[in-house]
């Protein structure tokens, strides 16, 4: 069993390494990494990553000035989120629903 999360990454580099190539090696690094998104750090599939935050605190210390955005999905209502990582350090951000305000002009 486990607890599936759909995973995407995205990254923001002023290094001469172009971003995909970035992807392309955590990929080529962590097996499970591998498993979750795909060389252009879209969704591979559900997975069960549960050491990403390590991993990417780990090997975003392999090029400090870039800035990694990982986003997940998990299978569990509302469990949506995005985990900020540069030079081995994380920032967590949940995903926050809110709705409009009642407004009787926009009744039909």
């Amino acid at each position: 069993m486990g607890y599936y999360t759909y995973f995407d990454l995205e990254v923001e580099s002023n290094t001469d390494q172009d971003n995909s190539e970035l992807i392309e090696a955590l990929v080529n690094t962590y097996e499970e990494a591998r498993c979750a998104i795909d060389d252009d750090g879209h969704p591979y599939d559900e997975a069960k990553w549960y050491d990403h935050q390590d991993n990417m605190k780990e090997f975003s210390k392999l090029f400090p000035i870039a800035l990694f955005s990982l986003s997940g999905e998990g299978e569990e209502q509302g469990d949506i989120w995005v985990e900020y990582y540069q030079n081995g350090k994380m920032q967590e951000a949940m995903a926050k629903i809110t709705y409009e305000e009642f407004d009787v002009n926009k009744l039909k």
